[in-house]
């Protein structure tokens, strides 16, 4: 009779500890499925903020590379005002300075003619000196 007893308090404790068992996968299940529920909101909170952040920050990008755009632009175009400017005064400069130079070539041409005409001066004086001269000592 001890072992039918026996026999019977194991297969109780069996079949609690199975009770116990289903009670704990159940409690696992409501846990899994509170915790599943949870993340899920979470996962859409953020989700939500992300996408909220990432538009302010597209619009934020947006107007700075517009600003930016403006502004480079803006240099360009005075740069591109300034290089203009900067060449039309080179091409005056190259200009002014051809005109320089033709009208020291005329000045070189016109000394070089009054130069001959100095030779055929001293040439003349000389030629009268030594004609002075030769009366003078009576070489004529």
């Amino acid at each position: 009779m001890a072992q039918p007893a026996v026999k019977f308090e194991l297969q109780k404790d069996v079949s609690d500890l199975k009770v116990d068992i289903r009670r704990l996968n159940d409690k696992i299940d409501g846990v899994d499925q509170k915790l599943s529920a949870k993340i899920d909101t979470v996962e859409e909170k953020l989700t939500a903020k992300i996408d909220a952040v990432e538009e302010k920050l597209t619009a934020k990008i947006d107007a700075v590379d517009q600003k930016l755009n403006a502004k480079i632009d803006a240099v360009d175009q005075r740069l591109a005002g300034k290089i203009d400017s900067l060449r039309d005064v080179v091409t005056a400069l190259a200009i002014n300075m051809e005109k320089q130079f033709a009208s020291l070539d005329k000045s070189i041409g016109t000394l070089r003619t009054a130069r001959a005409f100095d030779r055929v001066w001293y040439l003349l004086m000389s030629a009268a000196l030594l004609g002075i001269m030769a009366r003078a000592f009576k070489w004529l």
